[in-house]
């Protein structure tokens, strides 16, 4: 309540720090506090014309009122305050400065104080000091010593003043007198001999100077720089042992700021110049973290030679299956020419003729081979085949054919052991064979080895011709 009724009605209507007090605030100022405006009194009203009536009452001109009587009263009330200022600074230059006029000195108190002197009125400042007396202010020592300097006798005894004037000597105990040390001869200045214990003072004087002298040369050479040590073995120890602590400490605070995974590595756990074993324990942990990895490592290896392996065989295959995707009927129309368009030397196996090379595609079955082909397959012997004596069907019976199985690749666990062949040693058993499976759907199709046939295939027919084969048929070459 008193700290709301302290507050005016502004501070109320600010904004609170907190949503209570905004509620405090407005009980407040609903229930205990009471507006000013509603306990003041009725406004003044200035008439019509008072400010101007107010504005001719002084004579800016001539810098006076115009009522007479206004005007006396104003000069007398700045006469009455001009004297009253004069006065005091009047009264403060006394107080700060002297009573009495520096050039005349004449005091400034006369009319307050006749004939008496300004400096001893007593008061404040330089007034307050006692009037002045015929006897002064008392009996002073001349000196500062309680003795006449000539006689050396108390002034007790020896003054000028009366007896009971004289100045009191005060007692004082006297200090002891130290002489100093080198002034004190203990020794007969002639003989140069002590005059007591002459060979045992000797005996200590020897060895306070060899003290002495060890003591300069130790603060002056208390390193050796050749030898690079302390000549004092104990400032010595003491500095190896400050510097061992200061390496640990370098050490240790170098290891705290080593980070964690940092901490682990091989090197610590032994000496990387003198090969020295530390923690042997770790060093097998970490060999055998090694080795774990390298085996994983060489799965690697092992999965991608298996990759290139079945790359190298899905390559095979595809070549297989483009060769065999070639038709037999691309090389019929040079075997009925009989001979090469290119140099014009007929196929046959003389010494002017061209060789022909069996082509790899095969010429599709018949039906009725295909039914044979068939049954040697289930296990059954063919009894009826087409005949290749009259040197006009060229095709073999399913016996003779010569077919080639792919093998699988080499696993992983076999890749150490057995060799895998290239594609090289591959490509020789395929041609060593000569026959490869066409394709899943013409995978039972015949197919002559060029390497079984040590002999040139049959002379094809000339069609349209009933002239024989083209071996039959003399030399272009002899009929030239």
């Amino acid at each position: 309540m008193a700290q709301s009724m302290g507050r005016t009605m502004d501070d109320l209507r600010a904004p609170a720090a907190t949503w209570s007090s905004e509620i405090r605030n407005y009980e407040a100022q609903k229930r205990h506090v009471v507006d000013a405006g509603l306990v003041a009194g009725q406004q003044l009203k200035l008439p019509p014309g008072a400010f101007q009536a107010q504005e001719r009452v002084f004579d800016p001109l001539l810098q006076r009122y115009r009522d007479s009587s206004v005007e006396a009263m104003q000069r007398h009330h700045e006469e009455r305050e001009r004297v009253s200022h004069l006065n005091r600074a009047a009264d403060i230059q006394i107080l700060r400065e002297q009573p009495f006029h520096i050039v005349n000195h004449s005091s400034k108190l006369e009319k307050l104080a006749p004939g008496k002197d300004p400096m001893r009125l007593g008061g404040h400042g330089t007034l307050g000091e006692k009037e002045r007396t015929l006897h002064g202010k008392g009996n002073f020592p001349d000196t500062a010593v309680d003795f006449n300097i000539v006689s050396n006798i108390p002034f007790t005894e020896h003054h000028w003043g009366r007896e009971d004037e004289r100045p009191r000597m005060k007692e004082k105990s006297p200090r002891q007198r130290k002489v100093p040390a080198f002034l004190h001869k203990d020794f007969h200045i002639i003989s140069n001999k002590y005059s007591n214990n002459h060979s045992e003072k000797m005996r200590q004087e020897k060895r306070v100077s060899l003290l002495e002298g060890t003591d300069k040369h130790m603060q002056v050479n208390a390193f050796d720089p050749v030898v690079g040590r302390f000549n004092d073995p104990r400032a010595e120890e003491r500095v190896r042992t400050v510097d061992d602590a200061r390496e640990m400490e370098i050490l240790m605070r170098a290891h705290e700021r080593v980070p964690p995974s940092y901490k682990g590595r091989e090197s610590a756990h032994y000496g990387i110049l003198s090969h020295e074993r530390h923690n042997p324990d770790m060093l097998r942990v970490l060999d055998a973290q090694d080795a774990e990895r390298k085996d994983r490592f060489k799965n690697r290896y092992i999965v991608e030679h298996n990759q290139h392996a079945q790359d190298i065989k899905g390559d095979h295959i595809n070549h297989v299956r483009a060769l065999n995707r070639i038709s037999h009927g691309r090389h019929e129309e040079p075997l009925r020419r009989g001979y090469d368009i290119i140099d014009g030397k007929a196929y046959g196996p003389g010494l002017k003729e061209k060789h022909w090379h069996e082509p790899y595609a095969k010429k599709a079955l018949t039906p009725w081979e295909k039914i044979e082909h068939s049954t040697a397959q289930m296990g059954t012997q063919g009894t009826h085949a087409p005949a290749a004596s009259t040197g006009k069907d060229h095709s073999m019976r399913p016996g003779e054919v010569n077919t080639l199985k792919l093998g699988t690749s080499s696993s992983a666990p076999q890749l150490h052991r057995l060799p895998v062949p290239s594609i090289r040693s591959h490509a020789a058993s395929n041609q060593s064979h000569r026959s490869v499976r066409r394709s899943e759907s013409a995978s039972h199709s015949p197919s002559i080895p060029m390497a079984v046939t040590p002999y040139a295939p049959p002379a094809p027919q000339v069609p349209g011709s009933d002239a024989g084969s083209v071996y039959s048929r003399p030399s272009r070459a002899q009929g030239v």
